[in-house]
């Protein structure tokens, strides 16, 4: 019984996200430079799962992302913004 016990305690640990953290990403966006740019690198990465919020700034190049990374990942969000015509590096990553 005891090692049924530990086995459930231990897939329940590991099942459940416990390590999972909304997380904070800035991205260098240099393609965007039109007035439009800024609302397709939004449009896009929203379409993710998991995306808390996305705010971009035409005048900076930037995106500043806040995402739940248990649903997704940067190379996620940066392919996301690639798939519509804008490369984008990661600036600063967080929690």
């Amino acid at each position: 019984m005891k090692k049924l016990s530990a086995l459930v305690l231990a897939t329940t640990l590991l099942a459940s996200p416990i390590w999972a953290a909304i997380q904070t990403v800035s991205l260098s966006v240099p393609g965007m430079y039109c007035a439009s740019c800024p609302f397709i690198v939004q449009g896009a990465i929203q379409e993710l799962p998991g995306i808390e919020s996305v705010e971009t700034d035409l005048d900076s190049r930037k995106a500043v992302v806040v995402f739940d990374d248990t649903l997704t990942s940067i190379d996620d969000i940066t392919f996301a913004t690639m798939n519509v015509g804008y490369e984008s590096t990661v600036i600063e990553a967080g929690s």
